[in-house]
Parts: structure tokens; sequence; C-alpha cells
């Protein structure tokens, strides 16, 4: 797998933890960390949201974000 960045280089797609959207990390609004592990979102509210309470959307969550239909209802 190609870990390059770049819209046309087979970037591997990461998923924001809050909304459950498919992102590329190299666009990603915001980036944070939460028990060893980089999380990447879609938008700054998404990271707002995880940065208030990341073990309801990080390692530990059962299940992904809020939201699940990923089309950014959240953001």
């Amino acid at each position: 797998m190609n870990h390059g960045h770049g819209a046309h280089g087979g970037a591997a797609r990461v998923v924001d933890p809050v909304c459950g959207m498919t992102i590329d990390p190299a666009d990603a609004a915001g980036v944070s960390e939460a028990a060893g592990t980089t999380y990447h979102f879609c938008s700054p509210s998404c990271k707002k949201k995880f940065d208030a309470d990341p073990t309801r959307f990080g390692p530990t969550a059962d299940g992904r974000g809020s939201c699940q239909s990923g089309h950014g209802c959240c953001c």
C-alpha cells in the first residue's frame, strides 16, 4: 500500500472518528492524538467534539462516532 501524499497516489484514507467520513489525511482539517493513536478530522467542529471527550470517540469507544451516515451531518 502506498502511504504517500496526494490525491492520485493511492494514499491511505482514514475515518473521522466523530462523523465516520472517510478522508485523505493530507486534506484533514485537524489532527489529534489520544492513547497513542493519531486521529484525522474532516472539519474543525469534529476535532473540537473529539478533543472535548476523546473517550467518547477514541480507542476505547464502542463503535463509531455519533453520526453513522458519513454525510457530515455533525460537521
